[in-house]
């Protein structure tokens, strides 16, 4: 019988043994890192979609800040110098001019100022084409006397750096229907109500700051925050906001209004962008937003400056009281119009087009002449502005009514 031999076992290395368990150990711990980044993503709340933000034809510019309802300022980060552009970012008047500014001669009545390589003296930026006209301005840098509410007296009152200066008759201040905010002091202790076109108080000045009503809704400060009321002075969005002092031309203490349901807002040092009810439409993470038009925000993320789109279906079009229905409809005739609308402004255009420029807001009342019309639209005068308004949101004036404003609304 022969003799059977067996060939000795190899061991396995101590040295392979220790790869292959480093090897699982990593496969195990890779498992559970991706499984509970994947689980804490799913339970994490989303966050808000629905808008773009892109850099594009901003690279040159330094920085933004608006400087009334339609206009801001840029500067231009190899120039310095200064230029105008639309809230929607379309350059108007071209970085050439050392500073713009805002100042007001008299209550409410804003002027846009120009120091500029063009004059030895303030120029006058015109808010309808927002460029530099060559108008000299040499008025007031600011009013010399303002309307405060007087709680002594219960009435509207001329204040100067004095104090009292006598009351304010409703002759002396032209006002269009709806609410305006009042202080009443000119210290900065001073508390804010609204009065409404009779000179009497409406909302209880109660506030620290206020601002002017757009789309029924007003923001207001109180406690150090920034919140929104409705005309009725009820509460409708809590006070939780910082000022917008960032993106405001004069760096005042400010909070935006709303435009298409949405506005820009600050919180906790971040910029956001909310719906009427008070939802978060684009994230906390901006370092500013600008007021906007039509869906479009200037903003700055990270030091770059771009434009925020928010997706249509987010906000509320400018068709309740600025766009025209069906172009079928018949043209109305010359005469006198009562704008109707719920409450809002109507958007008076350039063209009878409800894409073309916005070139006034007529408060809910006002009584227009029409002296020409095309379907769907009616060309008129408001104050100093000329243009298109929807012909749906305008009824025929009483008679009594169209007769006492016939000399200042004709054209």
């Amino acid at each position: 019988m022969k003799n059977i031999k067996f060939k000795k076992r190899r061991r396995i290395s101590r040295n392979l043994i220790a790869i292959i368990c480093v090897a699982v150990c990593a496969v195990i711990i890779a498992g559970i890192f991706i499984g509970a980044k994947l689980l804490i993503k799913d339970t994490k709340p989303p966050k808000p979609e629905g808008y773009t933000f892109v850099t594009k034809d901003f690279e040159n510019i330094s920085s933004v800040s608006c400087l009334n309802e339609t206009m801001a300022v840029f500067t231009d980060s190899a120039t310095g110098k200064v230029g105008i552009m639309t809230l929607g970012g379309e350059i108007t008047e071209k970085a050439e001019h050392n500073k713009i500014t805002v100042c007001s001669d008299s209550w409410r009545n804003y002027r846009y100022i120009v120091e500029s390589p063009r004059s030895e003296y303030l120029l006058l930026a015109d808010a309808q084409t927002k460029t530099v006209t060559t108008r000299q301005y040499h008025g007031l840098q600011k009013p010399e006397m303002i309307p405060c509410w007087s709680e002594v007296g219960k009435h509207l009152a001329w204040t100067d750096e004095k104090g009292y200066a006598g009351e304010v008759k409703t002759k002396e201040v032209s006002l269009e229907p709806g609410l305006y905010p009042v202080a009443t002091s000119l210290g900065a202790d001073a508390k804010y109500g609204y009065i409404g076109r009779a000179l009497r108080l409406e909302i209880a000045a109660v506030y620290e700051n206020a601002r002017d009503f757009s789309e029924d809704i007003a923001a207001v400060k109180k406690d150090g925050k920034w919140g929104y009321i409705n005309n009725l002075g009820v509460t409708v969005i809590p006070f939780e906001f910082d000022s917008c002092a960032l993106a405001d031309t004069m760096g005042g203490d400010i909070a935006f209004g709303f435009r298409n349901s949405l506005a820009p807002v600050c919180k906790d040092g971040k910029f956001g962008i909310i719906n009427s009810k008070g939802e978060t439409v684009a994230d906390f993470t901006f370092d500013i937003i600008l007021q906007g038009e039509n869906g479009k925000y200037i903003a700055c993320s990270g030091g770059k400056w771009g434009i925020i789109t928010v997706d249509k279906e987010l906000f509320v079009p400018e068709t309740t009281a600025s766009t025209a229905p069906a172009n079928n409809e018949p043209a109305v005739a010359q005469g006198y119009y009562m704008v109707k609308t719920s409450g809002s402004v109507l958007n008076m255009r350039a063209e009878a087009d409800s894409n073309s420029e916005v070139v006034a807001k007529i408060p809910n009342g006002t009584i227009l002449h029409v002296t020409k019309s095309v379907s769907g639209w009616s060309y008129a005068k408001y104050n100093s502005f000329s243009g298109w308004v929807s012909s749906a949101f305008l009824v025929e004036a009483p008679l009594t009514t169209a007769s006492s404003t016939q000399t200042t609304v004709s054209t």
